[in-house]
């Protein structure tokens, strides 16, 4: 696989996981950046959604979308961070393992229990699913979005109690919930919705 096995979730020793980034960083970084790029693309649907349920609550509506590219852009600035910081962990290890161990293991400033990624989507996913319960979208949808908003709340808590195992799960339940088949049906649906509405241009008439 192209992350090693050492690398993978959840991490069971962070000394034999900076040691295998130090042999191989590659796997692990690439998945960092595609996080940020989902994160990007996130921000995009963010955005969109509120056109489609602002004629809900015009208020609540906004507030989500600030909530939710808050939430985007702080996840795209903790994806490069991660970069950054792996890689220069991944260079001093082999040199300064103390060093590198003590500041892999240091809370992170920009995610601290999660708050970025889980507790601060976990809002947004709330406020959006409870404004589409009163659209014409399926309830379907806005349920999904109900079962992200606990999967990600109970990661924060897990996160901030410690408990790393059970972050690990949250985080893969959020992955698949809230993010391919809750965005892949919001955009499917959204899609449809604009082809409906889309005017029909009147044939133009022969030039005699």
């Amino acid at each position: 696989m192209l992350v090693p096995a050492a690398q993978q979730l959840p991490i069971s020793s962070s000394q034999a996981y900076l040691a295998s980034l130090a042999d191989n960083p590659t796997g692990t970084l690439l998945f960092n950046w595609l996080y940020a790029l989902v994160a990007v693309w996130a921000l995009i649907g963010i955005v969109t959604v509120y056109y489609r349920v602002r004629g809900v609550s015009e208020a609540w509506a906004f507030f989500g979308t600030i909530v939710g590219a808050i939430a985007g852009f702080l996840t795209i600035v903790f994806a490069v961070q991660q970069v950054a910081s792996l890689q220069y962990l991944a260079s001093i290890y082999r040199a300064k393992s103390d060093i590198a161990v003590a500041m892999f293991e240091a809370p992170v400033e920009v995610n601290p229990f999660r708050v970025t990624t889980f507790l601060l989507t976990a809002a947004w996913f709330l406020v959006v699913s409870l404004l589409m319960l009163q659209t014409s979208l399926p309830r379907l949808l806005a349920y999904l979005g109900l079962v992200a908003t606990a999967d990600l709340s109970f990661g924060f808590v897990v996160a901030a109690l410690g408990l790393n195992s059970l972050v690990v799960y949250a985080a893969l339940i959020a992955g698949l919930v809230g993010g391919p088949v809750f965005w892949a049906g919001l955009g499917y649906l959204l899609r449809r919705e604009a082809d409906a509405t889309t005017p029909v241009a009147a044939p133009t008439p022969a030039v005699r």
